[in-house]
């Protein structure tokens, strides 16, 4: 009966411990901090009690219990003569093994220290071998090869009368077969529309893939470390291979992760299974499995998600060692020590975790001194062992090898006066990244979402607390210190990207593990109550939580995250989209036209195998010269380039553009525009019109291929008038000499007249971009020609050339530039641009920084209006906004204007000036306008008017 009670009240207990959990991981997410603490206190104290309340399946208990099982191989004879001979053999092999592993480690370091292809595959191939020898030696040590060769020798004999013979226990597999399944769910996860989701390849996998397929088709030049990834190329061997089995795709690198993923898992359920049990291991493997934080990352190929394995593997071996206090368990516990080295760089401070269990088992288990720092010592030499080309080259290339890590300390990016609440605030933030505000990256977390669904989180603190309490249990007691060591990675870096969930990964063995012992200590409460019926529920119960808990994460990740426009845009999807554009366009016969940031993209070169494209700014390269392409352009502007893309559509308005953005909506991630070589054709050339007698001829326009035109296009009746119209696009800034060789004719640029018959020659300034070009001719026999020449950039007389003559809607818009080196505003201007949109981004100045711009042109409203305006740049500088000579708006702002202001504008053409004071670059401002209510926008270009008198200066 008292037993009965005990068991009710024990399972009272938990599951009150478990409400309360969550109530306090509630008030965590709620801001309510100051709620937290009761019931937090009182949770943890009703968890401890229940614990105690029966020792012999206390958790405590329950870490001492030797591993389950799996396999029976009976009892043997102890043959001692046989016995002997085996491990004479045995320390024979040993000592052979490691020497041979010395020598060939010897061998390895001195080869990588060369570029040579022979050396760098000799000294990888010596590696190899190396680890392998060192590996097999290791049981040596404690004889553990005779043992198990005389144990499968005497499993075989059955007429010696002895039990013996092999045995699988049935019971003992069903834990492996529960694995199983959880691997099985785990690898559907992590599969699951594996190329789309993430929706691009993030820079960094790119990189690895890159990198990776380099190696595959030579693999004698794979180095030690890899600058551009600032970590070994260890990681980037498996990738490399699987690109030289299926090729390279965006998945490629993907698969590796999932693979390291999906062992990580493994290595989860044997961590958890040495150091609380079987159950225990079975739900946190299952945690880890559907965990969004480990899914996240098993699903991009990059290194983060080899710290989980790495981390959960030298856990479990450090354990297992000091259980068994066995030499080789060290030496294997130091292997995968040495072993994770070769990866991501936060698990360089795993040797904490390590040192701390070490020193822990030291001071509650006191084992023999002596023995002790033996074996601890084999496990440092095994470590150094394996690392050893990786600490070699850390030494012979320290700045290398520590540049990514001195450039994200936080003791470099911060005064050292403010280093103590840098730190503090860094370490607050991940304190609560897992209840509360997780990583603000949209590639590494839904931004600010906490790291642990709302079951997993509450469990993990409670559970963090619990072990806090029983510190006289070394696997138990270290958690929560390897959650603050494995913490510092973050804290320790980049202050405004706290927290940093990525650098903090290798805390998710300690964070499950942590919540699975509750989760297991309330089924264990509740199978043991007295009550049939509430007995019953205890397994569906927890399979119920198990899969709230799957519900949760995996419903968060393929829903909510996969569906935010940032975590969309966020994985150089801009480029991966881009990339498959680009391949249907070029199988079309386009010609590939990208703003200067995509011009090296790796990602998009990648996917899109190297693709021949262009630069694309205006406006030095639009309108498009239709001599440059093939069958047609396709066009590809960054978001602060969007000026650029209204200019396009301005002059093709019957092409194909749009807006690249997430399925869910969200910023622009890029704009395209499709124009086929027709239709830009169309757009080049003069129109030619004529008149008779002073009335046009209806219906007779004519396109005019260059700036020579022929009596014999006209309309055969003579004499009459021709008007050539259209616009000059001038490619670079500086003088240009016009001859007119014709009589009876004169010429306009920009509406102003610069050649007739009495100056038949002139030398003129033009700015960069697109000026007006009237030519109008009396024409009054058959044998009359007119013709404009030109001198080009080679100093040649020719007639202006039809890739430098436009017609229709391709026209001057925007406002005309003057730009001054320093701080001068006055007098011959060192550049001119007629530039088309206020709306404007430079990745280089016109003229080097620091340098002023004015841009005078005109504002023509068609409605009566108090329209307001806005300017805003976003780096240094000061833009001011000027209409019809009043101050309206400035930038930063000051007593005389604020950046947004208004002024009342009546129909008719408006005087517009802007000035751009620019100390330093890049280039970037915005001028918008919001006529009536509507919101604020760019000027629409149609409406702007470049200032003819400041897009030319007559020279001569």
């Amino acid at each position: 009966m008292s037993g009965s009670r005990a068991a009710a009240i024990r399972f009272t207990l938990v599951a009150s411990a478990v409400v309360l959990a969550l109530l306090a991981d509630h008030f965590i997410r709620s801001d309510d901090i100051k709620w937290v603490a009761a019931p937090l206190v009182i949770a943890v104290a009703c968890l401890v009690l229940a614990d105690t309340r029966r020792p012999s399946e206390s958790i405590d208990e329950q870490s001492d219990s030797p591993e389950p099982a799996t396999l029976s191989l009976g009892r043997f004879p102890a043959d001692p003569n046989t016995r002997i001979r085996l491990d004479l053999d045995e320390r024979f092999f040993g000592v052979l093994g490691g020497a041979c592993a010395i020598a060939l480690l010897y061998i390895s370091l001195r080869n990588f220290g060369h570029d040579e292809r022979e050396s760098l595959t000799l000294a990888w191939y010596s590696f190899g071998a190396a680890v392998v020898l060192a590996l097999a030696a290791i049981p040596t040590i404690d004889g553990r090869w005779t043992a198990l060769v005389l144990r499968l020798k005497h499993a075989q004999c059955s007429d010696t009368g002895v039990a013996g013979g092999l045995h699988i226990p049935l019971r003992s597999t069903m834990p492996w077969l529960a694995l199983v399944a959880i691997l099985i769910l785990a690898a559907g996860l992590r599969l699951y529309n594996l190329e789309d989701l993430p929706a691009g390849l993030w820079f960094d996998e790119a990189d690895n893939l890159f990198k990776a397929r380099h190696y595959a088709s030579d693999p004698g030049q794979i180095p030690v470390y890899a600058p551009s990834t600032n970590l070994p190329t260890m990681f980037l061997i498996p990738i490399a291979a699987v690109v030289k089995l299926a090729g390279v795709a965006i998945t490629t690198p993907r698969l590796v992760a999932a693979a390291f993923g999906l062992l990580g898992i493994v290595a989860m359920y044997l961590f958890v299974r040495h150091a609380f049990g079987t159950s225990t291991a079975l739900i946190a493997a299952f945690l880890v499995a559907v965990m969004r934080w480990d899914l996240n990352w098993s699903r991009i190929g990059m290194h983060g998600i080899t710290g989980v394995l790495f981390a959960a593997l030298t856990g479990w071996l450090t354990l297992r060692a000091i259980r068994t206090g066995r030499a080789s368990d060290y030496a294997f516990a130091g292997a995968s020590l040495g072993l994770g080295m070769w990866f991501y760089s936060p698990f360089r401070m795993f040797p904490l975790v390590v040192g701390f269990i070490l020193l822990v088992h030291l001071l509650v288990s006191r084992p023999n001194i002596r023995t002790y720092a033996a074996n601890v010592a084999t496990m440092a030499l095994l470590a150094l062992f394996v690392a050893a080309p990786v600490i070699q080259f850390a030494a012979d290339n320290s700045e290398q090898f520590f540049e990514r890590t001195e450039t994200t300390s936080v003791f470099n990016l911060t005064p050292r006066e403010d280093w103590v609440d840098q730190l503090r605030s860094s370490l607050v933030s991940h304190v609560f990244m897992f209840n509360a505000e997780g990583d603000p990256n949209p590639r590494h977390n839904l931004p600010n979402a906490p790291m642990l669904d709302r079951i997993t989180g509450a469990l993990f603190v409670l559970g963090f607390f619990f072990a806090l309490v029983r510190w006289r249990r070394v696997a138990l007691f270290t958690l929560p210190f390897w959650v603050f060591f494995m913490v510092l990675p973050g804290v320790l870096t980049v202050p405004w990207e706290a927290p940093q969930s990525l650098r903090s990964i290798l805390v998710i063995p300690a964070v499950a593990a942590l919540a699975a012992l509750v989760i297991d200590l309330l089924w264990r409460t509740w199978k043991d109550v007295p009550w049939h019926i509430v007995r019953r529920l205890a397994l569906p119960a927890v399979l119920a939580l198990l899969g709230t808990v799957a519900y949760l994460n995996v419903d968060l990740y393929f829903g909510d995250q996969a569906n935010d426009p940032r975590v969309y845009a966020g994985f150089s999807t801009d480029e991966t989209l881009m990339a498959r554009s680009q391949i249907q366009q070029q199988r079309r016969g386009y010609s590939l036209w990208v703003s200067r940031q995509f011009l090296f993209g790796l990602t998009s070169t990648l996917l899109a195998n190297h693709p021949r494209v262009e630069v694309l700014k205006a406006p030095e390269t639009l309108p498009l010269d239709s001599s440059l392409v093939w069958r047609g352009a396709a066009a590809y502007f960054e978001p602060r380039e969007r000026g650029f893309w209204e200019v396009m559509r301005t002059y093709y308005p019957d092409a194909q553009f749009d807006v690249v953005t997430a399925p869910t909506g969200g910023d622009p991630m890029y704009y395209t525009g499709f124009v086929n070589r027709e239709r830009l054709a169309d757009r080049q050339g003069l129109d030619a019109t004529y008149t008779v007698d002073g009335n046009e001829v209806q219906g007779r326009r004519d396109s005019v291929t260059d700036s020579t035109w022929h009596p014999d296009s006209g309309p055969g009746e003579y004499p009459y008038e021709v008007t050539l119209n259209g616009a000059l696009h001038i490619l670079e800034y500086g003088e240009y000499e016009f001859v007119l060789d014709s009589p009876h004719a004169f010429v306009h640029l920009n509406g102003i007249r610069v050649l007739d018959s009495n100056k038949t020659t002139v030398r003129i300034a033009l700015a960069t971009g697109l000026h007006t070009l009237s030519i109008v001719a009396d024409v009054e026999g058959p044998d009359q020609s007119i013709r404009v020449l030109w001198t080009n950039e080679d100093g040649h007389p020719e007639p202006i050339p039809f890739s430098r003559l436009y017609r229709g809607t391709v026209r001057p818009v925007g406002l005309a530039g003057r730009f001054f080196e320093g701080d001068r505003t006055s007098g011959a201007p060192d550049s001119m641009q007629v530039t088309p949109s206020m709306d404007l981004f430079h990745y280089t100045p016109v003229v080097p920084h620091p340098y002023t711009a004015i841009w005078d042109g005109t504002l023509n409203v068609d409605v009566p209006a108090s329209p307001r305006f806005r300017v805003s740049r976003t780096h240094s500088g000061e833009i001011t906004l000027y209409v019809n000579d009043l101050l309206v708006a400035q930038d930063p702002p000051n007593d005389n204007a604020a950046p947004t202001g208004e002024i009342a504008l009546p129909i008719g053409s408006h005087d517009l000036r802007i000035e751009y004071v620019s100390p330093s670059g890049p280039t970037q401002f915005e001028v918008l306008w919001s006529p009536g209510s509507r919101p604020f926008t760019p000027i629409p270009l149609e409406l702007m008017t470049p200032a003819p008198d400041r897009m030319m200066l007559i020279v001569e």
